[in-house]
């Protein structure tokens, strides 16, 4: 896409009838007060009109891209594909960000901190609680929950190395999310609220069965992204809940 101006963000939108939500997200990106960033609409099927939506605005940075029927990440990977930005910030078509000066805020750390590769703030979630990330590392990932992709901008090297996992149905932000922190990605989080989740991120879910299968067990998280040898580190941390 020849925008003719220089993109530093790629903001990909998940959509599969989300005709009545998709409008009020795409106007709360526009609105941010930082200009070069391209906007992707991964459009999985939808029977309603989403896609008339999103071709009323009419916009050179808002792009349609051909969903998957390989499930919820293979779509994302596909969006990713098709990106020009460095930085990359995903949405689901219900979810609106909340403030206007988001990108600005993420440009400053990025222009302050040259190698950071992860910019991480705060959601507000679908019940209508602020998840606050401050201080997560690896070992929070872990013994607490995920980081909500709503919550986190990723530079593009990230994807250079893996992909969401579409092994996953649910929790393959959690899985990419516990490689690079186990990896010791420099992360930088901001206290400021990034968007306002328009239905629930199962971040934290304890009942599906994908979780049951491979993340109930924070032990063997430990050991399947880092190794057996950190596990009595773990268990400290556990107890004191660090």
């Amino acid at each position: 896409m020849d925008t003719g101006y220089d993109i530093r963000f790629s903001i990909i939108i998940t959509a599969r009838n989300n005709g009545a939500t998709i409008k009020r997200c795409l106007q709360s990106i526009l609105s941010q007060t930082y200009p070069p960033f391209e906007v992707l609409v991964v459009e999985s099927g939808s029977t309603d009109n989403t896609v008339a939506v999103v071709e009323a605005f009419g916009n050179e940075k808002i792009k349609i891209v051909p969903g998957s029927n390989e499930g919820y990440y293979d779509g994302l990977n596909k969006g990713i594909w098709e990106t020009k930005g460095n930085w990359m910030y995903f949405l689901d078509g219900d979810d609106q960000m909340l403030d206007n000066t988001v990108l600005q805020n993420i440009t400053d750390v990025i222009n302050g901190l040259p190698n950071v590769q992860v910019v991480f703030g705060d959601i507000i979630n679908a019940s209508g609680k602020r998840e606050r990330n401050k201080g997560y590392n690896f070992w929070k990932l872990v013994i607490h929950r995920n980081i909500s992709r709503q919550a986190i901008c990723y530079h593009r090297a990230v994807f250079n190395v893996d992909f969401f996992d579409t092994r996953y149905e649910l929790f393959a932000d959690w899985d990419i999310n516990l490689k690079i922190f186990a990896w010791g990605v420099f992360s930088q989080h901001i206290a400021q609220v990034f968007a306002k989740t328009g239905s629930f991120t199962l971040s934290d879910t304890r009942q599906h069965p994908e979780y049951l299968t491979n993340f109930a067990n924070r032990a063997a998280l430990v050991v399947k992204y880092k190794s057996r040898w950190y596990l009595p580190l773990y268990f400290l941390l556990k107890l004191f809940k660090k």
